[in-house]
């Protein structure tokens, strides 16, 4: 087990806790009986540990000066940052106790804060280095010193570097960390990872290539964004030339030039890849799919439709979709009276192309109520498995990132299928967590209203 680090209380502090098993904060000696100015006072010399947080954030700013606010304001900080340390306690323990082949405590920790399971992974794992090799970065913590993001910044700076020389980084950044913003904390990490680090420039360089990357994320207004991570020299150039390409069109082209350096790229690697020379991705060429009322594409309403792996998009980009000939997209239809996809499926062990192509467009990502995988990466998975006398249909299929598809099979991880399109995890401890439902495309009751509404006759 892990050694906790754990911040000295106040004696007189204690004894007065150890009388009153549930007190009244504001009965507290240090500051009972006292204006707001001199309560805040009393707590500006106590560690945070010793600082009741309910009276702390009882204490009414309006009645501060503008000098006492700012007081209050760091001292709010000062505790936010020692519960995180606290967390983080809690955190490390639960790593160190996680005894599944799987490593399922980052599961557990996921549902149980909301967070993706990437982001519940990483922080068990910083944790665990806090606790272990970055005392010091904890102490700075517990003291409300630094923030938690700042505490996460040095952790991952640590795990780029040889085990023998994180002490000497931690000493060295820890002297100026509760003095620097985010920004100037990582200046600080990248040139004390350089002097310590004896590996070459060029080998860190080569080293990051290996992360180059394309990204996507969806953003508001029909829109996505792909950050891309590439060396300096290869983005410098694509950039120049984009821009050198968009000079050659009309001077009467009348894009702005981040517009046309946009339609550029989109030109080239729509026409650089051609469709019939990529390979198959859930059974089928790479194309976007879009889920939509038949009402809506015969006009007859302006429902939004569902683009698989982004979310709704509108009526009239989807009927723009409908007139494109080039085969880059596919279309599954919903029942205009209940807003659900039409039923299909299958008694065998693979699915038909048809319920693949449905269940992919009605769950989209992992069926992991916190995770977050596109349904490409994902496979057909049977709720209760086929070999158990579960059938290859909707009602018993997901999408299933491997982990997750893995994380069920004898660890007493179950999940089931519930009737709005949400999924229920029953974890080892008998937890049960419950994801939303999806809101792809409208339900039985809006596609009632609307109908009704269709139905009123005109003034």
């Amino acid at each position: 087990m892990l050694d906790l680090l754990v911040e000295p209380v106040d004696p007189a502090f204690e004894a007065w806790l150890a009388d009153v098993p549930e007190p009244d904060w504001l009965e507290h000696p240090v500051y009972a009986e006292q204006a707001t100015d001199d309560r805040l006072s009393s707590l500006l010399g106590l560690p945070p540990a010793a600082r009741p947080t309910a009276a702390l954030a009882s204490i009414s700013p309006e009645r501060l000066s503008a000098g006492e606010r700012v007081d209050l304001l760091r001292l709010l900080e000062e505790q936010r940052n020692w519960l995180e340390a606290a967390q983080v306690r809690v955190l490390a323990v639960i790593e160190d106790s996680d005894s599944t082949e799987l490593g399922l405590a980052q599961e557990e920790v996921s549902l149980a804060l909301t967070i993706p399971t990437r982001t519940a992974q990483t922080r068990l794992k910083a944790a665990r280095s806090l606790m272990r090799e970055l005392p010091a970065t904890l102490r700075l913590l517990t003291a409300g010193k630094i923030t938690g993001r700042h505490a996460q910044l040095i952790t991952e700076a640590s795990w780029q570097l040889p085990t023998e020389v994180v002490a000497r980084f931690e000493a060295r950044i820890a002297e100026r960390a509760g003095q620097q913003t985010l920004g100037q904390l990582r200046q600080s990490l990248r040139r004390a990872a350089i002097a310590l680090d004896p590996a070459t420039a060029e080998a860190r360089h080569r080293r990051a290539l290996a992360d180059r990357r394309v990204g996507f994320q969806a953003v508001e207004d029909g829109m996505v964004e792909l950050p891309v991570l590439l060396g300096a020299v290869e983005g410098q150039l694509i950039y120049t030339r984009l821009t050198a390409a968009a000079c050659l069109l009309p001077a009467t082209d009348p894009r702005t030039m981040d517009q046309k350096r946009a339609d550029l790229l989109v030109d080239a690697v729509l026409s650089g890849l051609p469709d019939e020379a990529l390979p198959r991705m859930q059974g089928r060429r790479p194309a976007i799919q879009v889920v939509v009322s038949a009402d809506t594409l015969l006009n007859l309403n302006d429902q939004p439709a569902h683009l698989t792996g982004y979310g709704a998009i509108t009526a009239a980009t989807a009927r723009r979709l409908a007139a494109d000939q080039s085969g880059t997209w596919r279309r599954l239809l919903t029942d205009p009276d209940t807003g659900q996809l039409l039923d299909i499926g299958e008694r065998s062990y693979r699915p038909a192309q048809r319920l693949r192509d449905y269940v992919h467009a009605r769950d989209d990502t992992c069926a992991f109520p916190t995770c977050n995988q596109p349904g490409y990466r994902c496979e057909y998975d049977h709720i209760t498995p086929f070999s158990h006398g579960g059938t290859t249909t909707r009602r018993n299929g997901a999408l299933a990132c491997r982990r997750h598809n893995n994380s069920k099979n004898n660890t007493g991880w179950s999940y089931r299928l519930n009737e709005d399109g949400s999924f229920t995890w029953t974890s080892t401890t008998r937890r049960n967590y419950l994801g939303q439902p999806p809101e792809r495309w409208g339900t039985a009751a809006e596609h009632a209203s609307h109908q009704e509404d269709a139905d009123e006759p005109p003034f």
